[in-house]
């Protein structure tokens, strides 16, 4: 299949990790000549010369450095692989660190953590909240290993994962001129005070960048982190908000207002994690888990 041997390549990379012939052997529990064995049939392979002994332990070629570049990836993908297959026979106990926004926790995260967890008990969820913006820090500096986030940024380190899209609508008290229309325009918001999610919310990016498409500027009098308080807020007639309808409770609605927006705005609910990682073995049943659920329409749009 290929046109070099796997196990030679690995012997090769652990020959020039360890910088000796001698402690390859031990290491991988196998003869020296059978170390060298492997060396020669994977040179006589390439049809280039690797590695060069010397009386301080092995110099690689300029050939055999390049070479070497790809059997670290290849050895420390094996590396994950074996872990995932011992995982997978002796059902050892894994962790997930997971991290969402307050409203996912809440109207999304549940239904699908649920499902995930009962088909693999194994597994440890352990979740976060934050903004889209911090949550989006913490797995760059791999606080966490999966994020479920709202129309995250563009990164070359990071595989985003589309899953569902959430319409934004604009929220207000019973009593509220706007309250009894069946839709608002950006511009006709902006005339209100309006409250808002904090900087960092990708709520908040969509809408001000709506509003300024629209050449609006709206009238922002309170800044708020926590969706809870904000709803609490609109319901006190201290101002209107736009927010995604999935956060509102149908018990919410007795007391809540929501109006369509004319200029329809959503969010695209997304898994974040970075590429380096796509090898964890949780972090792909995760993935593979939501794959399923879209395949199948299980997850609510």
């Amino acid at each position: 299949m290929f046109s070099y041997s796997l196990t030679s390549l690995l012997v090769f990379s652990t020959v020039a990790r360890l910088n000796s012939f001698s402690k390859a052997a031990e290491a991988l529990f196998i003869t020296q000549p059978g170390v060298s064995n492997h060396i020669k049939q994977l040179e006589s392979q390439i049809g280039r010369k690797l590695l060069l002994r010397t009386k301080n332990g092995v110099r690689l070629t300029g050939e055999g450095k390049a070479v070497l570049r790809y059997a670290e990836k290849i050895e420390s993908l094996a590396q994950d692989l074996e872990k995932a297959i011992r995982l997978m026979k002796n059902g050892e106990p894994q962790v997930l660190k997971m991290a969402t926004t307050t409203v996912y926790s809440k109207v999304f995260v549940p239904t699908v953590l649920g499902g995930f967890v009962k088909s693999y008990p194994k597994i440890t969820v352990k979740l976060d909240l934050a903004n889209t913006e911090e949550m989006l820090e913490k797995v760059m500096k791999g606080e966490v290993d999966i994020a479920i986030v709202a129309n995250p940024r563009a990164s070359k380190r990071m595989e985003i994962i589309p899953i569902v899209k959430e319409e934004l609508v604009l929220i207000t008290d019973g009593k509220h001129p706007l309250s009894k229309r069946e839709s608002v325009s950006l511009k006709e918001i902006a005339e209100y005070p309006l409250i808002m999610r904090e900087e960092g919310s990708a709520t908040r990016k969509v809408a001000l960048e709506a509003f300024e498409s629209v050449g609006a500027k709206p009238s922002i009098v309170f800044e708020v982190k926590s969706t809870e308080f904000i709803k609490e807020w609109v319901i006190e007639g201290r101002g209107i908000s736009i927010l995604i309808k999935r956060a509102i409770s149908e018990e919410e609605k007795k007391h809540l207002r929501i109006v369509q927006i004319k200029e329809p705005l959503f969010l695209e609910v997304c898994v974040v994690f970075l590429k380096s990682n796509r090898t964890n073995h949780a972090i792909d049943l995760f993935v593979s888990y939501i794959d399923d659920l879209k395949s199948k329409s299980l997850i609510c749009t």
